[in-house]
């Protein structure tokens, strides 16, 4: 009984991560108009997730070849891979 909670607690942080590195992807893909007086709430949202998937992104990184300078940044693709691997890992354990 304790095993199936603290597997539910894993899925349930998995999942937000996986929410948090789509949405940090996404955003990444808009710049708002500074002049419309959004772009305040949507750094400072952009900032948060910055901090919260940063950690795990910046490993990534590392890894690749050129240490992920090229154009186009796959690190959020491969992260939310992991995390959907890690996903299904735990919910075969249940």
């Amino acid at each position: 009984m304790l095993a199936r909670a603290v597997v539910g607690s894993l899925m349930t942080i998995l999942d937000i991560l996986i929410w948090l590195v789509l949405l940090r992807a996404i955003m990444s893909w808009f710049r708002p108009d500074p002049t419309s007086g959004g772009g305040d709430v949507y750094y400072r949202v952009l900032s948060v997730l910055h901090q919260l998937t940063e950690p795990l992104l910046a490993p990534i990184r590392a890894l690749m070849p050129g240490g992920g300078g090229m154009g186009l940044d796959i690190s959020p693709l491969i992260l939310f891979l992991i995390l959907r691997m890690l996903r299904g890992m735990l919910l075969g354990m249940i």
